[in-house]
């Protein structure tokens, strides 16, 4: 914010964050300001390099300086030097926190019930929606959020005066605060007020649960696109406390012992499904897919590497052990109609076995010791038990935005996932299982989808290049 923006009223408390960036111009005439005096006048001491630039270039700027936190200034401006400075040693980000995130969740809502569709014919206002957006940030408002470190403060006495009149001139006093808050931190706090404040059947569920997790695993400055590796690690951080037995026996168990479960599920999905193995070319073909994804991830390797097996069954479905196999049927192939759309399908099995939600299916009440004994034992039918049912929304959610990113990161077209997608919503309409049965309906994962893709606007369609050798092999 600019000197020349400063208001003469004797109380204004302005919070202006990276969460929430805004710049104004107004012209005053020909007027000239000057700085009579700031905190470091009487001791000879400068004015701190985070506030020039704060004033000379905005609060983006100064967020580069704080990779890790969300960085806040607190600015008050009053013509009473006492009251000014009162208000800088008592200024608490936490109280600023709420009503910084009701206008930036608020305009978050409206862009995605745009972008989804649902905001009417010829793209109408959503205004219709605004008295259920309006009871879901009361929640979000109103939490007491916790983690912000005050950092600093600063405050000077600038003068404004006509310099073709220099007897009249008006003194104002400006305080500023600097907070920063840790940005997983604040993620977590602002996605569980989300989800914990929208109803089942609110008109809205589906935007407000998907605005929650692009929140979590992104955070809010929408400029910064997070590489696929920042995704997985904030994403799985996101199901287990730290400390938890699951957190710690994720950290030790091996690419061995994996591979070994992986298998045992792999074991029993084949005692449900035959294998399809009439055109060679095609399996070779949807495993040199996985293979463009998989090189291109954060996570390569495993033990015996990623391969995609194909089901013979009309069903359309797909499963993934964490030991690295891919199962898709024949159905699920034939209702693609893209090499993108069923990159699309790879990249979201992938991402569940990256993200863990297998491993995540075992459960302890007791310890590490107690996690890894029901591993070797009932583990496998446990995360077959999640497999067979689903895993849970919040994860399906979670590993189609890791599939976009995935996508994006091997040169597909992140728009594959929401084609197949709409292709799915078509053909499963009123049907039962299959995907219908282990997932998310292809309506709620769409909007999921349609809000997170927003990151990728400038990510190239070239879906038309792969066309005919996909066309040729299915």
């Amino acid at each position: 914010m600019k000197a020349e923006n400063v208001q003469t009223s004797v109380k204004k408390a302005v919070i202006i964050a990276v969460l929430l960036i805004s710049a104004c111009a107004t012209g005053r005439g020909k007027r000239t300001i000057v700085e009579v005096e700031n905190k470091g006048s009487g001791m000879g001491i400068p004015v701190p390099d985070w506030v020039k630039t704060y004033v000379e270039k905005g609060v983006s700027a100064l967020q580069a300086q704080y990779q890790d936190s969300y960085c806040i200034v607190g600015e008050e401006t009053g013509a009473n030097r006492q009251f000014v400075l009162a208000w800088a040693d008592q200024a608490s980000a936490q109280q600023r926190i709420g009503s910084l995130l009701r206008s930036n969740i608020e305009g978050r809502f409206h862009a995605a019930i745009s972008a989804t569709g649902q905001s009417g014919a010829g793209g109408e206002s959503s205004g219709r929606y605004q008295q259920e957006i309006d009871t879901i940030l009361n929640t979000v408002v109103n939490v007491s959020y916790s983690g912000a470190r005050r950092e600093a403060d600063w405050w000077s006495l600038r003068r404004r005066y006509d310099p073709d009149n220099k007897g009249v001139y008006a003194d104002e006093y400006t305080a500023y605060v600097l907070y920063t808050v840790p940005k997983a931190e604040m993620n977590r706090q602002i996605a569980f007020a989300l989800e914990t404040g929208v109803s089942k059947d609110s008109v809205l569920y589906d935007i407000t649960i998907s605005l929650a997790r692009d929140i979590l695993l992104q955070g809010y400055d929408q400029t910064e696109l997070a590489g696929t590796a920042a995704i997985e690690q904030t994403a799985a951080a996101s199901y287990d406390p730290p400390d938890s037995p699951t957190t710690l026996a994720l950290e030790e168990i091996s690419f061995l012992d994996t591979y070994g479960i992986g298998r045992d599920i792999a074991a029993a999905i084949l005692s449900s499904y035959k294998l399809w193995n009439a055109d060679p070319r095609l399996t070779s073909y949807v495993n040199l897919i996985c293979a463009t994804i998989v090189i291109n991830s954060p996570s390569p390797l495993l033990y015996n590497g990623y391969h995609v097996a194909i089901l013979d069954t009309d069903e359309i479905n797909a499963f993934a052990t964490p030991g690295g196999h891919i199962f898709i049927t024949r159905g699920l192939i034939a209702a693609a109609d893209s090499e993108d759309a069923l990159a699309a399908v790879i990249a979201h099995e992938i991402a569940h076995i990256q993200l863990n939600h297998g491993l995540r299916a075992i459960q302890s009440n007791r310890g590490v010791e107690d996690w890894f004994s029901q591993f070797t034992s009932s583990g496998a039918q446990e995360i077959i038990g999640a497999i067979n049912s689903g895993f849970s929304q919040i994860q399906e959610f979670d590993a189609d935005i890791t599939a976009l990113s995935l996508l994006a990161a091997a040169g597909y077209s992140p728009q594959g996932l929401p084609d197949m997608l709409r292709e799915l919503q078509k053909i499963q309409s009123g049907t039962q299982g299959g995907f219908n049965q282990t997932h998310p309906s292809p309506e709620s994962r769409l909007v999921n989808a349609q809000i997170a893709i927003a990151r990728y606007p400038q990510a190239p369609d070239t879906r038309r290049f792969r066309q005919a050798r996909f066309t040729a092999l299915k």
